[in-house]
């Protein structure tokens, strides 16, 4: 089993969700509605949802959505909120980003937290192309993911890292950076009342430059680049990297 179909468990739950604040929810919604410029009851694309936190957000806002994501359990938990909050404008998918499900569609799409550059280069050119496919001419398409240069500075400076998530459950990581391969490789071990738990994953991480001629091959081309959703400008010292184009 790849490391993608096994890292997204109840561990994940335990140690992301706390941070997935309704504030937070609506601060990021708030940034994709106004660089995405999505019109007015607008089909949106959300390309490995999770448990759909911006769908559901962007659903109360009018929008009609559509998350697709690997895990079974996370969209699961989207149709459940989706029903608790009568969103029937928000639909959930189990589906692989991989293939391609949709052409000419959809008025924006989007990849957010990190979940682009899973794969080998040639499967992660496929997301990047379905995504475009998917879009009307002239459609938007926001990539939001960790920024190469800043990740490579702090790996360097801060390889270990060891958080108290709850009382008695504790994360270990421990993180690599190849830079032959550009990819960086984290050891995660879990403590969780005595108990120990461990799991491998790797991404790929892009430059800037690199990812503009993927997103140029896609046919999408890039129209701005933040360094996060407070509209920051992108530089090597930017945690992470935006970027928003558009379909020709």
């Amino acid at each position: 089993m790849a490391w993608y179909e096994e890292l997204f468990n109840e561990d994940y739950d335990r140690v992301y969700f706390p941070t997935f604040t309704q504030e937070r929810n609506i601060a990021e919604v708030d940034f994709l509605e106004s660089v995405l410029q999505i019109p007015k009851g607008g089909q949106v694309l959300d390309l490995a949802c999770g448990h759909g936190r911006h769908c559901l957000e962007l659903a109360k806002r009018g929008y009609a959505v559509l998350g697709i994501d690997l895990s079974p359990r996370f969209i699961e938990m989207a149709r459940h909120s989706a029903k608790e909050n009568a969103l029937s404008n928000a639909e959930f998918v189990v589906g692989d980003i991989r293939e391609s499900y949709f052409v000419n569609r959809f008025d924006a799409a989007l990849s957010y937290f990190t979940s682009f550059g899973y794969f080998q280069d040639e499967e992660n050119q496929k997301v990047l192309d379905n995504a475009a496919k998917a879009l009307v001419k002239g459609g938007m398409f926001l990539l939001e993911t960790v920024n190469r240069d800043w990740t490579i500075h702090k790996v360097e400076h801060q390889p270990r890292r060891w958080d108290e998530v709850e009382a008695d459950f504790f994360m270990l990581e421990d993180i690599s950076f190849n830079a032959h391969t550009s990819r960086i490789h984290t050891n995660r071990i879990i403590f969780d009342k005595g108990l120990r738990r461990s799991m491998e994953y790797d991404i790929k991480l892009y430059t800037h430059a690199e990812l503009e001629d993927m997103l140029e091959r896609a046919g999408v081309q890039i129209v701005a680049t933040f360094g996060g959703k407070d509209r920051s400008a992108y530089s090597v010292s930017s945690p992470r990297m935006v970027i928003v184009s558009k379909k020709q």
